[in-house]
């Protein structure tokens, strides 16, 4: 059986972490406040709150962000003050995080079929490659072909032209024997 790091975050601890940073943005107060927060609660130290914050989970929430800080302009314009997240509040929170939620689902569906769109094309680009090496290939058959062809040619043309060779070798070697007198003949006499 694998156990589980004592120190590893969980999904829980992720969403609470990300409930509680979402809380003191909403309300105007600082990141580091949160941190310290949310080491308390889920009995961490705040930097290993801050880090995990900033490395994992912020990336996770853009949109929560940018609610939560419209949230805390909206409350700044209207002059409601900094006020930190009491039970009472947590009704308006969980609305939040529903529709946190809610964008979350649309955001990675938007994702989902940006993805397919991308897959589709990949497959298309795909098949286009599959077409060109197949082309390549049948051109390779083809160039192989000709260069047999060529090759049988060359020993044809190789052939014919030693055989040329012989019959004007032979033809000068008769030549030179017509040429030259018959050492047995009366020439002389």
């Amino acid at each position: 059986m694998k156990t589980m790091r004592q120190d590893a975050w969980t999904a829980e601890d992720d969403v609470r972490l990300a409930e509680i940073v979402l809380a003191h943005i909403r309300d105007g107060s600082t990141q580091l406040a949160a941190f310290e927060e949310a080491a308390e609660q889920l009995g961490r130290t705040p930097a290993a709150s801050g880090y995990r914050w900033n490395a994992c989970v912020r990336k996770q929430y853009m949109d929560a962000i940018d609610l939560a800080k419209l949230e805390r302009k909206e409350r700044r314009e209207e002059g409601i003050d900094h006020a930190p997240s009491t039970p009472a509040s947590e009704s308006a929170m969980a609305e939040v995080n529903w529709n946190t939620v809610l964008r979350f689902i649309r955001q990675y569906r938007h994702e989902f079929h940006s993805l397919q769109g991308r897959v589709k094309q990949l497959e298309r680009d795909s098949d286009l490659a599959r077409m060109e090496v197949e082309r390549l290939r049948r051109d390779k058959s083809d160039l192989l072909g000709q260069l047999r062809t060529v090759a049988d040619e060359h020993v044809m043309i190789s052939e014919d032209y030693r055989a040329l060779l012989t019959i004007v070798d032979r033809a000068r070697r008769r030549q030179r024997s017509d040429a030259e007198p018959d050492p047995d003949s009366d020439a002389g006499a």
